[in-house]
């Protein structure tokens, strides 16, 4: 039987006299911020606003918010620049000039399986270590740092690239560009989703997912042009390529802030106070500003908190094994990887895709490979639409599942290519828009189900998971690159199955909920209405 709440708040006085003291002194420092908090909420005094309460607040009585969508404008074409540099490959794989300078091994043969596979998983490699190692630190460093380093990692290893001779060296390039795309998205989501509004904070994940898919479609239009219908270098494509990570490298250096709460969480009040004024302000809100007295209120507590836990334990190891604790490992940590996985392998097969429309005889496989990109366009609408309306678990099945039920529609039209074409176009396109709307569900969750004191630890623990599924797909793909119909089925099988992982670990939904802060043993710690409240997590 669940607890009431004030049996949690009070647990720690039936522990019997033998518990370890640092159980009853987090306990008592709980105990502590829960007083605060109430007092400041008591009848008759100003209710203290929590950095949540605040940007919703600003955010409805805000009258002009075009600063505020600068602020995602930047981190969503930064997540743009990552979508260019990890498809060009799905471009190169197929052209003439490439196959001649660095897949084959002094012969007509083409290396798919080797030398294909290796350049294909170098950067999922890169992104596994770049991920894990700066989502971890991130939680250190700041989210703003760890992003801005990632990108311009990712824009110098892209623009080596294009210059590359061998395959040594384009795999060497695509390893750091790697290491770049991980710091990047173990910070960029975790960022984005602690400078937007709780009520609203789904559709600006979801918009700044979106620009992964405008990322997808600006490569997929260049491979059009300067191959479909042109004779260019692979090396000008590659070049071009890397532009859109540049860019958003300094729109985010111009335009974003640190987060509040990664401020507030390591004592740094005042520079909280500072960019939660300076994010309301962008809103066009001109009401009362926060104070650091309503930041103590909320943050001081779980500050003194934080460090009682890891002030022995701050390094990034450590971190991560906090998240396999028993308050994460089964309903969080276990549930997401397992669906990274999943989504990752399934995905895997975006980077061949030019080369299986090849196999299956598509004619016209760049045009085809745009109509692919493309449809990224109605999957991020309608994740964009329904991320707040249905939730993000049920959004998250339905996508999977529809994802895998296309791919064996693709692999029943792939059997008898010649006599349906459209079949495999049209089941390619949906399963690309179900893929991308899962895709940002799955964004969503993971930067929402982590407190704050590990998110970007847990973002970047997620997808390196995933980039390990990425790395062995590339090898898969490439030994059975001429059978279709079998790459098909196994990326079918795998989401179908990562799709009922959140079901049956019984994963939490966040939908219109405040986010954590910081878990404490058994419990953790969430803004509520402007006071602290204690839930089993």
């Amino acid at each position: 039987m669940r607890p009431n709440r004030h049996s949690i708040l009070r647990g720690s006085s039936h522990k019997p006299r033998s518990e370890p003291s640092s159980v009853l002194a987090i306990a008592e420092m709980s105990n502590k911020g829960e007083a605060a908090a109430l007092h400041a909420a008591a009848p008759g005094t100003t209710k203290s606003r929590s950095v949540d309460d605040y940007y919703n607040i600003a955010y409805e009585e805000g009258t002009n918010r075009w600063q505020f969508w600068l602020i995602f404008l930047s981190l969503g074409i930064a997540n743009s620049g990552d979508a260019t540099e990890i498809s060009c490959m799905n471009y190169i794989l197929s052209h003439p000039l490439f196959k001649e300078e660095i897949l084959q091994k002094g012969t007509l043969e083409e290396d798919y399986g080797g030398r294909g596979a290796a350049i294909a998983s170098s950067i999922f490699a890169g992104m596994l270590i770049g991920g894990i190692v700066t989502g971890a630190y991130g939680d250190r460093l700041g989210r703003r740092p760890t992003l801005l380093a990632g990108l311009f990692l990712n824009a110098t290893s892209g623009i080596a690239a294009s210059m590359a001779q061998t395959a040594v060296i384009m795999c060497g390039c695509r390893f750091f560009a790697g290491l770049g795309i991980g710091a990047v998205l173990s910070s960029l989501i975790t960022l984005a989703s602690e400078l937007s509004p709780s009520k609203h904070r789904g559709w600006y994940i979801t918009i700044v997912g979106g620009f992964w898919t405008l990322g997808s479609v600006f490569i997929a239009l260049l491979a059009f042009i300067l191959f479909g219908r042109n004779n260019y270098s692979w090396r000008i494509f590659v070049l071009i390529a890397a532009s859109p990570t540049l860019l958003g490298g300094i729109l985010v250096y111009s335009f974003v802030p640190e987060s509040p709460r990664y401020l507030a969480l390591h004592g740094r009040y005042q520079d909280a106070v500072n960019v939660a004024n300076h994010v309301a302000e962008s809103m066009g809100y001109s009401g009362e500003k926060l104070s650091i007295s309503e930041i103590r209120d909320h943050y001081g507590h779980l500050t003194e908190e934080k460090n009682y836990l890891i002030q022995k334990n701050d390094n990034a190891m450590k971190k991560i094994r906090d998240l396999y604790g028993k308050n994460l490992l089964l309903h969080t940590t276990l549930p997401l990887q397992i669906v990274w996985f999943a989504m990752s392998f399934g995905s895997g097969l975006c980077t061949w895709i030019t080369k299986l429309f090849e196999e299956i005889g598509l004619s016209d496989i760049y045009l085809q490979s745009l109509y692919f990109a493309l449809a990224n366009i109605p999957g991020n609408a309608m994740a964009t639409f329904l991320v707040d309306r249905i939730g993000r678990k049920v959004l998250l099945f339905g996508s999977m599942t529809s994802a895998a039920l296309c791919l064996g529609l693709a692999a029943h039209g792939a059997s008898d290519a010649e006599a349906r074409q459209l079949q495999v176009i049209l089941s390619s396109c949906a399963f690309h828009s179900f893929l991308v709307t899962g895709w940002c569900a799955l964004s969503v969750m993971t930067s929402e189900l982590f407190p704050t004191s590990i998110r970007g630890t847990g973002m970047g623990v997620c997808s390196g998971v995933g980039r390990i599924a990425g790395i062995l797909v590339q090898y898969v793909n490439g030994a059975f690159i001429d059978q279709p119909l079998v790459l098909l089925l196994a990326a079918a099988t795998c989401m179908m199955t990562g799709a009922f992982a959140p079901i049956v670990c019984r994963m939490q939904d966040m939908t219109d909920k405040h986010l954590f802060e910081i878990p404490s043993m058994a419990m953790g710690v969430v803004e509520g209405d402007g006071q602290a409240v204690h839930k089993i997590v």
